[in-house]
């Protein structure tokens, strides 16, 4: 989270540097809500699947493909307390993950026996609570950043490719943290437009016993103040 101990003499520097005080006199504090649109992706490739086998199993894997982006959405409420803090509560579905695989090996009186495809999908989603500190540019304007804790519901499952056995089916719910960087535009008094970044930490780390995979969201929305 922000400490605001560090936060304090730095946005003293931004009023200083950019003659920002007659804003902040200015400005109303306000409640918000918003919703965003975007692109998920892990953090993960098809060589850390497959010494995931190795560890997890002692299973061979080969010709692993990673399909590691996904369409995911947030919704959120907010509080503006004046021109340079903010707090935000929401909900965002990070979309899924998923990875092909084939198993040429594996201990002796496994079931079924080598060489059997995989298919595995991962899904992550939860709450979130983030403080921001935001830098106004001008009137419209204003580059933020934030921090806070993520709490994640995330969902993996492993399927035995042209049959109907589950081979893994794990839940992991934990906090974490997440952190992001953006830009917002007030283009009318009431309504707002955001372009931001963000990255959720260690999705899913109790599933499979090791740590989990960070997700970045790049993400555009609207806001409306209230």
């Amino acid at each position: 989270m922000c400490n605001r101990r560090y936060l304090a003499p730095l946005l003293g520097s931004m009023l200083v540097g950019s003659g920002l005080a007659p804003l902040a006199a200015s400005a109303q504090s306000a409640w918000y809500v918003g919703a965003s649109l975007g692109q998920s992706a892990i953090k993960a490739s098809p060589g850390e699947v497959e010494s995931g086998f190795l560890l997890d199993d002692g299973f061979t894997a080969s010709g692993t493909t990673l399909d590691k982006k996904d369409t995911g959405w947030k919704g959120y409420a907010g509080y503006r307390f004046n021109p340079f803090f903010a707090a935000e509560a929401g909900y965002a579905d990070l979309g899924s993950a998923s990875f092909n695989t084939t198993i040429v090996g594996a201990p002796a009186g496994t079931t079924p026996a080598p060489p059997f495809p995989i298919h595995a999908t991962a899904k992550a989603r939860g709450v979130f609570l983030s403080a921001l500190a935001h830098w106004p540019l001008t009137q419209a304007f204003s580059l933020f950043a934030k921090a806070g804790v993520f709490r994640s519901d995330a969902k993996f499952t492993e399927l035995i490719t042209g049959t109907d056995i589950t081979r893994v089916s794990r839940t992991d719910r934990r906090s974490d943290a997440n952190y992001g960087v953006g830009l917002q535009w007030q283009f009318t008094g009431t309504v707002g437009a955001r372009l931001e970044w963000e990255r959720f930490k260690n999705i899913g780390r109790g599933i499979g016993g090791r740590e989990g995979r960070d997700v970045d969201f790049a993400s555009a929305g609207l806001s409306v103040q209230f």
